[in-house]
């Protein structure tokens, strides 16, 4: 039977803990959460990997190129020599969250320089070393103009004596997912002496602070904030053996309990093997009611990427002293059906090697008690396109009870949600990468219900785009980003959308020399389309297809215009190009307005109406039909206009106008 597991456990490889927050047309957290985030996971993970020369982070892209360089100075004040020969690891996050990775190793003066990087302010570099068996590091970026950094990196040689270690708080998050709830802790630990505690990986008698568990504890897993390897769940206990450095440390690590199947409540054993000096408690879950001794309702926690939460806290545990916390489930609801899907975002890059899709999905549930399901009957099924790889999933995501699904081997990813959900609007976000080759990437997505809105936003490259479910919406800009807009309605329960994307530097020709032949190509059809009826010998063929054949060109002539407006605003054209097309399309234009009204008026000269609906006809001619948009500006405008609303420019231009 699956089991409501913490997805952040099962993701693989540096990329899957960069956790996203989304919103609402927004994308990537800001660079300050996602840093707090990655600090500690990419100096242990990255510098261990440099050591080895293999591991997860090995297989992240190199850092963004520049012209700049990063020098590292490894200081070993005890024994210089040994800074000779140490791995370095440099570890890149940019600004919309992507990753980047280099490895090198120190000469004998201590000194590696990684050369060839970008020299970006936004792009923070985590710059890590391996020094018997424990990683240090510090975190650099490039002033603005700067294009050489310095940065220093003492290490010191371990001790195991424990003497000074104190527990300072015992964190606990509660949260309930499907029919476990999960538990996040974290021991902020502190380390008066001066030297970094490390107790033997095969001494297993000691530990430098041990919390005792009950034995239903399962699906252990580290959390992203701590650093190193030694923390395990060892015959019911977590148990730290280090690094710990001189100050504060917080070691965080989760697990689940099962939840009774004839209740609704349970407890929850609270032990240390040392006394800390304080308890605190969260209600990761709306509506837990959480009560134990000595345990007092204290201030909401109050967060930047999500709601406040109820919490409480105690002073002091002895060691060995029992805490326990009952713990009761609020109501649920069972009905899946109470969820809709009413928006769903999609924000897609594309690069000669890679696409990045990251989705949210906007939840809506009826007011009343939390949705909930269950490991055989999930609220939800989410799955990623085939052949894509899960790059990670947002915080608020991860609380809603996540169960990994598929077969990562045969390239069918992803996972279930049993909730609970509780009422309003949740984001539901998640982020997947896939390979992508020069020639273009076929992308086919589908969504785990009915969604009203679909948004697909495509960062404007230079790309074709086609899809037969979604139509074009005009670009827009975010930040210094151009992004391409398609939307549909009403998308099925496991409809598939697909999207096609290829890039126009595909053919091998300069962008401006592609729109030339495009709007020749789009003049060549219509010369061919219509050539027939130029040639008619038969008189009232050619009264009744003169005008209709002007119209049909008048409108290419428009398309033309609006594809090279958009062309412009997505910056694929030079200015100066771009008025010269436009210049040439609008004389077009104006030629085939004054040309459409002489074929009008012959045409009412010539017509002989036996019936209203010719009479009306030939009446409609009288005034000359200019189109959806302006000759002069391509503004959108209605027919029986005289003037341009945005311009003042004439629509029925006057034969003169034409020169």
């Amino acid at each position: 039977m699956k089991r409501a597991r913490p997805y952040a456990a099962h993701l693989g490889g540096v990329s899957g803990f960069v956790l996203r927050s989304f919103s609402r047309f927004g994308r990537v957290a800001p660079l300050a959460i996602a840093f707090a985030i990655m600090l500690p996971f990419a100096l242990a993970i990255a510098t261990q990997a440099a050591a080895q020369h293999s591991g997860a982070a090995s297989s992240a892209p190199p850092p963004p190129a520049g012209n700049g360089a990063l020098t590292v100075r490894i200081l070993h004040r005890a024994n210089p020599a040994e800074a000779a020969g140490i791995s370095i690891a440099l570890y890149a996050l940019s600004s919309d969250g992507t990753p980047g990775f280099a490895a090198g190793e120190t000469n004998a003066e201590g000194v590696f320089t990684f050369t060839g990087i970008s020299t970006d302010p936004g792009i923070v570099y985590l710059v890590g070393a391996h020094f018997q068996q424990i990683p240090f590091g510090q975190r650099v970026t490039f002033a603005a103009g700067e294009t050489e950094a310095q940065v220093e990196i003492e290490v010191l040689a371990p001790t195991d004596r424990t003497a000074g270690v104190a527990i300072e708080e015992l964190r606990i998050r509660i949260d309930w997912m499907g029919d476990r709830i999960v538990l996040r802790e974290i021991l902020r630990i502190s380390n008066a002496g001066d030297r970094v505690i490390q107790l033997p990986a095969k001494d297993r008698s000691r530990s430098i602070v041990a919390r005792r568990l009950g034995p239903s504890a399962d699906d252990f897993s580290a959390g992203s904030g701590s650093i190193g390897a030694g923390l395990a769940l060892e015959e019911g206990q977590v148990r730290f053996w280090g690094p710990l450095y001189p100050g504060e440390q917080r070691v965080e690590y989760q697990y689940s309990l099962p939840i009774p199947a004839e209740g609704r409540s349970l407890r929850v054993p609270v032990e240390l093997t040392q006394s800390a000096a304080r308890i605190v408690v969260v209600a990761g879950t709306g509506g837990l009611e959480i009560r134990g001794p000595k345990l007092i309702a204290s201030s909401d926690l109050r967060s930047d990427s999500g709601p406040s939460r109820k919490a409480w806290a105690r002073a002091g545990l002895a060691a060995g002293e029992v805490f326990e916390i009952d713990l009761t489930l609020p109501e649920s609801r069972r009905d899946p059906t109470l969820l809709s899907i009413p928006r769903t975002d999609v924000w897609i890059e594309l690069d000669d090697t890679r696409l990045t899709a990251s989705v949210d999905i906007q939840i809506e549930v009826e007011p009343g008690a939390p949705v909930a399901g269950s490991p055989d009957a999930p609220l939800l099924h989410v799955s990623i396109p085939k052949g894509a790889t899960l790059q990670g999933v947002a915080p608020e995501t991860e609380a809603l009870g996540l169960i990994p699904t598929g077969d990562p081997a045969k390239g069918k990813v992803g996972f279930d949600i049993v909730g609970p959900i509780g009422p309003g609007t949740t984001s539901l976000a998640y982020s997947y990468s896939m390979p992508a080759r020069p020639e273009g990437v076929q992308l086919e997505m589908d969504f785990p219900g009915d969604v009203q809105t679909l948004n697909v936003l495509i960062a404007d490259t230079g790309l074709a785009i086609d899809s037969s479910r979604l139509h074009r919406l005009r670009p827009f800009r975010s930040g210094t980003r151009n992004y391409l807009h398609r939307e549909a309605f009403h998308i099925a329960r496991g409809e598939i959308v697909d999207l096609s994307l290829v890039p126009l530097g595909a053919t091998g020709l300069p962008q401006s020399v592609s729109i030339a032949l495009a709007i020749t190509a789009a003049a060549a059809g219509a010369f061919f389309l219509f050539a027939p009826l130029r040639i008619t010998t038969r008189d009232v063929i050619v009264r009744e297809s003169r005008l209709d054949r002007i119209q049909a060109e008048r409108e290419l002539i428009y398309s033309a215009i609006r594809d090279l407006d958009h062309d412009f605003e997505t910056a694929k054209l030079e200015e100066d190009d771009y008025t010269k097309m436009r210049d040439g399309l609008r004389r077009q234009a104006i030629e085939l307005l004054r040309s459409e009204r002489e074929a009008a008026a012959q045409e009412g000269q010539q017509a002989e109406p036996t019936g209203p609906a010719q009479i009306t006809s030939v009446a409609a001619t009288s005034e000359p039909r200019t189109g959806a948009y302006c000759p002069s500006c391509g503004g959108s405008v209605t027919a029986s206009w005289r003037f341009c609303s945005h311009c003042g420019g004439d629509l029925n231009p006057a034969e003169e106008a034409s020169g």
